[in-house]
C-alpha cells in the first residue's frame, strides 16, 4: 500500500487552518447573559453569523431569578414572538461589525424576553474578547440599558 505524503500533509494543514479561521471570530460561541439589575445570569445564548455577516444570538437555556418562577414563553412579546418559547428564540439579530471601530458591532435589534421590549442594539468586546457589553435602547428613547455577556 502506497502512502502519498503530500496530499495527506495538505489535508492536515488545511484542516488546522480552517479550525483556526473559525476560532478567529471572537463573537462566535456560547455566552452567559448577566442581568445588570440583579447581577444574576438569566440565560445562555449562542452567537452565530449568517452569509450576510450579520450576527444572531439564540437562547439555548434559561434560569429563573431566585424566588421567582421560570418564564418559559415570551408572554409580553408582540407579533410572531408572542407566546414563543424563550429557548430557541433569537434575542439579538442583525448585529454587524462596525467598519469604523474594531471590536465594535452596530445595527442590531434586541428583544427582552421578560418585558417583550424591542430595542436597537450595539455591542463592544471587552477584556480580551471574554465580555460583550451590549447597549440596547428602545427606538426614540434617550435612555437605554447595558447588558454584559460572558463567554464560556
Amino acid at each position: 500500500m502506497k502512502f502519498n505524503l503530500i496530499p495527506a500533509l495538505f489535508l492536515g494543514l488545511s484542516s488546522i487552518s480552517l479550525c483556526a479561521f473559525a476560532d478567529s471570530d471572537p463573537l462566535l460561541g456560547t455566552w452567559k447573559t448577566i442581568d445588570e439589575r440583579t447581577g444574576y445570569s438569566l440565560a445562555d445564548v449562542i452567537i452565530s453569523k449568517d452569509k450576510n455577516q450579520h450576527y444572531t444570538a439564540k437562547v439555548i437555556s434559561t434560569r429563573a431569578l431566585p424566588g421567582t418562577p421560570l418564564q418559559e414563553t415570551c408572554i409580553k412579546c408582540s407579533g410572531a414572538q408572542k407566546n414563543m418559547p424563550i429557548v430557541g428564540m433569537a434575542m439579538l439579530t442583525g448585529l454587524s461589525a462596525d467598519p469604523a471601530h474594531q471590536r465594535e458591532y452596530i445595527d442590531g435589534k434586541m428583544i427582552d424576553p421578560l418585558s417583550g421590549q424591542l430595542s436597537n442594539a450595539r455591542a463592544r468586546l471587552m477584556h480580551n474578547g471574554k465580555h460583550l457589553l451590549i447597549h440596547s435602547r428602545p427606538e426614540g428613547s434617550t435612555v437605554g440599558r447595558n447588558l454584559t455577556w460572558v463567554k464560556y
